[in-house]
C-alpha cells in the first residue's frame, strides 16, 4: 500500500482496484446521481460545488469507473458505487485496509452519512454505528386557511433586528431536549452558529414564508420557523417553539403557514430533516410530510487503547 500524501494523485488497492484523483465537478455529476438518490430519494446538486477541502476520488477497475468516495487519514465519506458492481463487499474491505494503513490509530476512523443500504456493509467491518439515525420528509406546498389566536403577533424575520432574539430562543428551548443533548449542541455558541450560517442558505422570498411568533402580552418570542434553500427547493432550516406555548398547536400553524406563502411563489415542495425519536415527527406526519430512508449519520472505528499520537 502507497502511504498517504496530498500530493498522490492515484493510490493502488490492489492488483485490480485503485483510486483516482477525480475532477471536482465531474465526481459532483456521479455523486449527486449514485449517492444522493440512495440517500433521500431526490437529486440535489450539492455534490456538483461540494467544497470541503477534501479531495475526491474514483475507485477504478482497471479503465472503468466502478464508483467514488472522499477518503484520507481518519476519514470516510460520499462513498457510492456504480452500477453494474457486484464486489462492493470486496472493494469496502480495500478502502478499509487503506484506512488502516493511513490513519492515526490513536484515534478514531470515522465515516460519515451512510447510506442506508451501506449500514450493513459498515459494520461487518467493523465499524460501529452512531448514536442517533435521521431522515428527510417532504411534501407539496399548497395554500391552506390557517388562523391564530388573537394573543399571538406572526411576521416574517429580519435577520438584522431578529437574530438575537431567535438565538436566544433556540438556545432555551433546544439545550435540554433529545435532540440537543443527542448532537452535543447545548451551548449558547452552537445556536449563535446556526445563525451566522443562515443568510447564505435563505432569501427574501424564503424569508417570506418563515415566521416569528410573539405573545402580544408579555413582547416575546415563543416561536419560529425558518426556511432556507437546499438545491434551490425550500427546506425547514429551524424550527423551535418555547415550552411555554407547546401544545397549542403554533408548529403546526408556522408550517401551514410556510406552505401557503411557498406555493403562492410557485415552490413545488417542502422538506424538512428529522431525528429518530423527535416527537415532533408526529406533527409533520399530521401534516402530510412523507418520510423518506432513515440514514446513519456516523459510523467509527475506535482508536485503539494504549496508541500514541502519530501522523501517517
Amino acid at each position: 500500500m502507497i502511504e498517504w500524501s496530498a500530493d498522490v494523485p492515484r493510490f493502488q488497492l490492489d492488483e485490480h482496484y485503485y483510486l483516482e484523483q477525480a475532477d471536482t465537478k465531474d465526481w459532483g455529476i456521479y455523486y449527486s446521481v449514485y449517492y444522493n438518490m440512495e440517500y433521500n430519494g431526490f437529486f440535489k446538486d450539492q455534490g456538483l460545488t461540494m467544497d470541503n477541502g477534501r479531495r475526491k476520488f474514483w475507485i477504478t477497475k482497471g479503465d472503468t469507473k466502478v464508483g467514488g468516495v472522499v477518503i484520507a487519514p481518519n476519514i470516510i465519506f460520499g462513498l457510492f458505487f456504480i452500477p453494474p458492481l457486484h464486489e462492493e463487499t470486496k472493494v469496502f474491505k480495500l478502502l478499509k485496509q487503506a484506512l488502516l494503513s493511513w490513519s492515526d490509530r490513536s484515534k478514531p476512523i470515522t465515516a460519515y452519512e451512510i447510506l442506508p443500504n451501506q449500514i450493513d456493509l459498515f459494520a461487518r467491518e467493523g465499524f460501529w454505528p452512531g448514536e442517533f439515525r435521521c431522515r428527510w420528509m417532504q411534501r407539496p406546498t399548497e395554500v391552506l386557511a390557517t388562523e391564530w389566536d388573537e394573543t399571538l403577533e406572526v411576521t416574517s424575520p429580519q435577520l438584522t433586528r431578529d437574530a438575537e432574539a431567535i438565538n436566544e430562543l433556540s438556545y432555551r428551548t433546544y439545550r435540554e431536549t433529545i435532540d440537543g443533548v443527542r448532537r452535543k449542541q447545548t451551548s449558547r455558541e452552537d445556536y449563535d452558529s446556526w445563525m451566522e450560517h443562515y443568510p447564505g442558505q435563505t432569501n427574501e422570498r424564503l424569508l417570506r414564508a418563515s415566521s416569528l411568533v410573539y405573545d402580544r402580552a408579555a413582547s416575546q418570542l415563543v416561536g419560529l420557523c425558518l426556511i432556507s434553500s437546499q438545491d434551490e427547493m425550500p427546506a425547514v432550516y429551524n424550527i423551535v417553539v418555547a415550552p411555554s406555548h407547546q401544545g397549542q398547536g403554533i408548529a403546526t400553524k408556522m408550517l401551514r403557514r410556510a406552505l401557503t406563502a411557498l406555493k403562492q411563489q410557485d415552490y413545488p415542495l417542502l422538506r424538512l430533516y428529522v431525528m429518530q425519536g423527535n416527537d415532533a415527527e408526529s406533527v409533520y406526519h399530521q401534516l402530510g410530510f412523507i418520510t423518506g430512508p432513515l440514514e446513519v449519520q456516523t459510523c467509527h472505528i475506535p482508536a485503539l487503547p494504549g496508541t500514541t499520537e502519530s501522523q501517517p
